[in-house]
């Protein structure tokens, strides 16, 4: 993975790079124009990413350009690096073509007729690196039983062959040799595991956003490819075989796999968005803790990260109830107690009430995570919102 992407993420997330104003730059000519990249990836770890070069005039994309304070900027994708005389400069960009100076903690817009075309560019390079997000009706249409068709992992950039084989709710499929096998389970770093991934699913001149699972279960139907069972891939919409109801984790990761997983956070119910919190904690995923904290709440978003490294495992025992969503749907402020079980490297699993606290401005604003409570690692007490620890009543 090329180090300056994951060196500005590191950074952003402590505050601590610099960019000087353009004014302290001189663009040299080959600088003034052609030398503008820009780069997208799920994640600041992915090793996979698109990039593209972009001819536009640096002079007039910062010179034209009105600039407002602010001290944080959404989690974004993408990314510039503008390459001028004395070195470079990386800015995260927006959908809506809008830069973020983090040395002077400003928002960049640039004039409408480059942001137009940078908005463009972004819009091309997305539908180059994300898959179509399609309902799972029309993805078992599109892609049939016993299709064999290519799964290529959004996070690694590596790519196998497998078959569907069956399945109402999502596709169970199978890797079609020990080869594809070999290499799913690298994918998920040489153990089988239950974690979801975003995935593109390329099949017959198409590729589908999806999620999908790394754990064999389950019928076999492929001999003598060392794969025991099949595993699971999730398109929109699709549901567990079980409990028939949508997995919020393959949700997201199919939103994902499209370039989409901003939006489908925003629209989430406080259930879902707990959901997301354990996967994200359980998984260690600080790309959707990203989305699901608020720039404004860092403090707390860094601890969340912090101690999820301490977790082997987190899962939700609380069932959801329906009468809980329907409430939710009319209030502004949200208390959700949940049982969740943690795990830590040897020690014994622990049982806890966590308590979620969801808030937003009106009915028609997503909601945010405002209170976490949960267990510490390493302590009987639990993490409250503002970083103390209080011990729980046995």
């Amino acid at each position: 993975m090329s180090t300056w992407i994951r060196s500005f993420f590191l950074l952003l997330a402590a505050g601590g790079i610099l960019l000087r104003p353009e004014s302290a730059y001189g663009f040299s000519a080959a600088g003034d124009a052609g030398n503008v990249v820009l780069s997208v990836q799920t994640s600041p770890d992915a090793a996979y990413r698109s990039e593209t070069v972009v001819t536009l005039s640096v002079r007039k994309l910062f010179g034209q350009s009105l600039r407002r304070k602010a001290e944080s900027f959404p989690y974004t994708d993408t990314l510039m690096k503008v390459r001028e005389t004395g070195g470079e400069r990386i800015y995260p960009v927006s959908a809506m073509g809008e830069l973020y100076d983090s040395s002077g903690h400003e928002v960049i817009r640039p004039g409408e007729s480059l942001r137009g075309e940078l908005v463009k560019q972004i819009a091309l390079l997305h539908s180059k690196h994300y898959g179509e997000l399609i309902s799972w009706n029309d993805a078992q249409k599109a892609v049939p039983r016993q299709a064999k068709f290519e799964v290529l992992d959004l996070e690694t950039g590596l790519a196998f062959r497998v078959q569907r084989r069956a399945g109402r709710q999502h596709a169970d499929v199978q890797p079609l040799t020990k080869k594809d096998t070999a290499v799913m389970k690298s994918i998920y770093g040489g153990k089988w595991s239950w974690n979801r991934r975003a995935v593109l699913v390329r099949y017959d001149g198409h590729s589908y956003a999806a999620s999908m699972n790394g754990m064999p279960h389950g019928g076999d139907g492929i001999p003598e490819n060392g794969f025991s069972g099949h595993s699971c891939i999730h398109f929109a919409g699709s549901t567990t075989h079980k409990s028939r109801s949508k997995d919020t984790a393959h949700q997201f990761m199919a939103h994902r796999a499209a370039g989409m997983a901003g939006s489908f956070v925003g629209k989430a119910s406080p259930q879902e968005l707990a959901d997301l919190v354990v996967t994200a904690l359980d998984q260690h995923d600080d790309a959707m803790l990203e989305l699901l904290g608020r720039p404004h709440n860092r403090d707390r978003l860094e601890e969340l990260k912090k101690d999820s490294r301490f977790f082997v495992s987190v899962r939700r025992l609380t069932e959801w109830k329906p009468e809980e969503a329907r409430k939710a749907e009319e209030e502004y402020v949200f208390e959700l107690p949940v049982e969740l079980a943690f795990e830590e490297e040897g020690k014994r699993p622990r049982k806890a009430i966590c308590r979620f606290v969801f808030t937003r401005a009106s009915l028609y604003d997503p909601w945010e995570l405002t209170q976490f409570e949960y267990p510490e690692p390493g302590r009987p007490g639990k993490r409250t919102e503002d970083g103390r620890n209080s011990r729980q009543k046995k």
